[in-house]
């Protein structure tokens, strides 16, 4: 009897351990043409997780058990095979992309902009909440210090990081989320070896930059092109407000803030504003072309490479940052409508 009880109890010990989960799948997939099997994929353990039947895109319910929260894909069964110029390659004739699965009910609700849409569960609110607070707000990177911060348990948080937290966060923020990710999750993200090492590398990089947040003075670089050398401090710290824009010509939202940036310069530079481009991460020649498409009248420093942006600790771009007189940063991020404001405050209407 006391064996009996003593097995019991370490059965319900090891039970708790894995704090296993229970999920409920459900919905449509956007999909109506599509009926077979799909793999339920977990992306960062690359593995799956369960298969469901889809009836006219109608996911057929299925219930199981999870150690924690997962990211995945849904994966038709049947496979294609692609020709390419290297290796050919096979693939899943449909892949659809992110799906949070967590405890309770995860309601499937089709498609939009090739992203699966969910509701039903905290984190399915949690995923509308912050697009919604994403579009409304200027402030991004205080929305995702917010979120990241309250899920730093979870893979919700890890993603969120790894992609949106290296666009928007400086790298204080980033390391101090890091941080605090490894101290509360660290055996989980230890688990996915591409995830560590990627989030390792990011970390290690950022952590070896000097300081280039707000408030902080800029930190000078050199870049050399055919034969000339370019400083930033040829531009700032001169005495004129500066706002400088880091971008590639392949870079569709650096083209898209382009006329932005024209307008500003077109309207302050005769008030003491500067306008500088950065090109970053691309070819020569690209950059020049795009720089005739745009009809850019300002100054850039070409064929910077990573030079400028490890210096700046940027790990997206555009990354938009105005200067004070005296060199002292005084705002990044700036995007869009931000920009103009901004320099109202200095120059007035």
């Amino acid at each position: 009897m006391k064996k009996t009880l003593i097995i019991a109890l370490l059965t319900l010990v090891t039970l708790a351990g894995q704090a296993k989960i229970h999920y409920r799948l459900e919905g449509n997939i956007g999909h109506p043409e599509f009926t077979g099997i799909m793999s339920v994929v977990d992306i960062l353990k690359a593995q799956e997780i369960c298969t469901i039947e889809v009836v006219n895109g109608i996911i057929t319910p299925i219930e199981g058990d999870l150690p924690e929260m997962a990211l995945c894909n849904l994966n038709d069964t049947t496979t294609v095979l692609v020709q390419t110029d290297s290796v050919p390659y096979t693939t899943s004739k449909l892949s659809l992309s992110w799906l949070f699965i967590d405890k309770g009910t995860t309601r499937v609700e089709g498609m939009k902009e090739n992203w699966l849409q969910q509701s039903g569960t905290p984190v399915s609110d949690e995923i509308a909440t912050f697009n919604r607070r994403m579009d409304e707000t200027e402030d991004k990177a205080a929305v995702i210090y917010d979120v990241i911060s309250r899920h730093t348990r979870d893979v919700y948080g890890i993603i969120l990081l790894v992609n949106e937290g290296r666009v928007y966060l400086d790298a204080a923020r980033w390391i101090e989320l890091y941080d605090k990710m490894i101290r509360e999750n660290g055996e989980y993200i230890s688990k996915t070896p591409y995830l560590s090492g990627d989030l390792k590398r990011t970390y290690d990089k950022l952590k070896a930059q000097p300081v280039t947040s707000v408030g902080s003075m800029f930190v000078d670089f050199a870049v050399e092109y055919e034969g000339k050398t370019t400083k930033l401090s040829d531009y700032v710290g001169n005495g004129q407000y500066v706002l400088v824009d880091f971008w590639a010509s392949w870079c569709g939202p650096c083209r898209a803030e382009i006329p932005n940036l024209i307008a500003a310069y077109n309207k302050h530079k005769d008030q003491g504003l500067q306008v500088l481009g950065i090109a970053a991460w691309d070819k020569p020649e690209d950059t020049l072309k795009a720089i005739e498409e745009e009809k850019i009248p300002y100054p850039q420093i070409i064929n910077s490479q990573e030079i400028a942006t490890d210096i700046y600790a940027i790990t997206g771009i555009p990354e938009i940052i105005l200067f004070a007189p005296d060199g002292t940063i005084l705002k990044r991020g700036l995007r869009g409508e931000q920009i103009e404001r901004e320099l109202q405050k200095i120059f007035g209407e």
